[in-house]
C-alpha cells in the first residue's frame, strides 16, 4: 500500500494501479505588522494557518482501476464533507484530518456507449480542525 485517504487505497499491485503524482504540501502561518511612527512596522505572528495538499491522480482501465467508480467516492468525499486521515506509506500526514475542498476531473477517454476509460483528477485537501 502506497497510502490512504478514507475509501481511497493508494496501492500498485500485479493486476491494479492505483497512485498520485506532484503531491503538494502547503504549510503557512499569518503575520500581522503594527505600524509604528519613525520606525519599521512591527512583526506579529497571527498564528499557523490551515495546511493544504494538492496531488493528481491518473484513472487509466487499462491499469486494473474502474474510472467512474473512483470518481464517484471522490464526488461523494468531496460534498460530504467527510473528514480523513491522510496516511502515506505508514505516516500520517500533519496532526488532523483532512477534507476535499475540490475534485477537478479531466474525462480524456471515453469509449463507445459512454465508458469512461482514462482520466485525470486533480485533489485538493484542506487540514480540517
Amino acid at each position: 500500500m502506497i497510502g490512504l485517504l478514507g475509501g481511497l487505497r493508494f496501492r500498485v499491485n500485479d493486476s491494479r494501479v492505483f497512485t498520485f503524482q506532484n503531491f503538494r504540501r502547503e504549510i503557512s502561518a499569518s503575520w500581522n505588522t503594527m505600524n509604528r511612527i519613525g520606525q519599521k512596522p512591527l512583526c506579529e505572528l497571527g498564528g499557523a494557518d490551515l495546511q493544504t495538499v494538492t496531488f493528481d491522480i491518473t484513472l487509466d482501465a487499462s491499469l486494473g482501476v474502474k474510472p467512474r467508480a473512483l470518481l464517484g467516492i471522490m464526488e461523494r468525499m468531496t460534498e460530504s464533507g467527510e473528514a480523513n486521515e491522510l496516511v502515506i506509506g505508514r505516516q500520517l500526514v500533519g496532526k488532523n484530518k483532512w477534507v476535499i475542498t475540490k475534485c477537478s476531473q479531466a474525462w480524456e477517454v471515453i469509449l463507445r456507449g459512454g465508458e469512461l476509460y482514462r482520466a485525470n483528477v486533480t485533489l485538493t485537501l484542506q487540514e480540517y480542525v
